[in-house]
């Protein structure tokens, strides 16, 4: 059994696609064209850290941090019930 939310409840709905750490692109590329599919209101992007290294021509509307990085730096991010941390390493 899925719990995925068919795509025609988000039809003429204002959409916020949140992201961890925007690095290539490839994730909100894929999930904006994936909302491309129906007529939307609006679409907004929204990472808690921008690397800056896209390889896709997609931007954050919103970001928490970015970060310069080199391209060999991983950055991790773990979530708890009182606290968010992000780790470069």
């Amino acid at each position: 059994m899925s719990n995925a939310v068919p795509i025609e409840n988000f039809k003429d709905h204002s959409i916020v696609i949140i992201d961890d750490v925007l690095d290539t692109g490839s994730t909100l590329i894929y999930a904006v064209s994936y909302f491309l599919q129906i007529p939307v209101k609006q679409i907004n992007t929204a990472v808690m850290v921008n690397r800056n290294h896209k390889k896709y021509p997609i931007k954050a509307d919103f970001k928490g941090i970015s970060l310069s990085t080199s391209v060999k730096e991983h950055i991790q991010v773990e979530f708890s019930k009182n606290n968010s941390i992000a780790y470069l390493a």
